[in-house]
């Protein structure tokens, strides 16, 4: 029998790992995040923002390194992304003490949602799970800096970014719509 060190996991039907666990954590922390926000309690935010950004990287770094890549890990991560930046979107935006743009959280929104729902449509209809693009992950990432700069209050360059995020998520976006009419052609 061989070691279970060695043993390299390549089953893409398995649920339970590491990297969908951390997928899992980065979608409740939108949960206390908002909290955080709410009662003004901004360095745990800061740090709370910084712990879901981490499990975002890491969460695709253990699944690639310990051979776990698995359809619902491609699911999970955009759709806990989605949660996380939602959440906290939607709060700036609608605090009156920030002028984050509502608009990016139409747009953002609009974005997963098309993403989220081809994702299922090709999961259902061809059993192919896509995983997150190059540009998507730089999308994510942007938007978070973009939310880190507007809760310590450095908005004027947060909106800058916000607009580095948005160009970004629009090429994303046209590469996922094309990458999925690629896979129903074939």
């Amino acid at each position: 029998m061989p070691d279970e060190q060695t043993v390299k996991i390549t089953d893409p039907t398995r649920v339970i790992t590491l990297s969908n666990g951390l997928s899992v954590l980065r979608g409740f922390l939108s949960l206390p995040i908002v909290y955080s926000l709410a009662h003004d309690y901004i360095v745990a935010a800061v740090v709370l923002i910084l712990v879901a950004v981490a499990t975002d990287f890491l969460d695709g770094y253990f699944a690639r390194k310990a051979h776990e890549v698995t359809n619902l890990g491609k699911i999970l991560d955009p759709v806990a992304d989605s949660i996380a930046v939602a959440a906290v979107v939607l709060f700036l935006s609608l605090d009156p003490s920030r002028s984050f743009p509502f608009w990016f959280f139409i747009l953002y929104m609009t974005r997963q949602l098309t993403i989220a729902l081809n994702g299922v449509y090709l999961m259902n209809h061809y059993a192919v799970a896509l995983g997150a693009n190059y540009i998507g992950k730089w999308t994510v990432s942007m938007t978070a800096l973009a939310i880190l700069l507007y809760v310590i209050r450095f908005e004027t360059i947060g909106f800058y970014i916000i607009l580095v995020a948005t160009v970004l998520a629009l090429i994303s976006w046209v590469q996922y719509i094309l990458r999925h009419f690629s896979q129903v052609r074939k």
